[in-house]
């Protein structure tokens, strides 16, 4: 059961890598990388701007724009 799932992960994760594209976006190693960020943070205090860190995904599906085709082609012979 567990194979089983894993490969329908696998699978699907294929299958949509093909038309989409995921941007991840994370701040922590260049604020961890920043010394003005190395002071300790005190409940209530303010972050500076660079100093914030922030974590997100866009996801994008591609083809939009792409008509599908379902008239068949030349090599669609049974």
């Amino acid at each position: 059961m567990r194979i089983a799932l894993t490969v329908v992960a696998i699978a699907s994760a294929a299958l949509l890598s093909a038309c989409g594209s995921v941007e991840y976006r994370d701040t922590n190693p260049a604020v961890d990388a920043n010394p003005q960020c190395a002071h300790s943070e005190k409940p209530g205090e303010l972050v500076a701007p660079w100093c914030k860190r922030e974590q997100s995904a866009n996801w994008e599906l591609g083809g939009k724009d792409t008509p599908v085709d379902f008239t068949g082609g030349d090599g669609d012979e049974d």
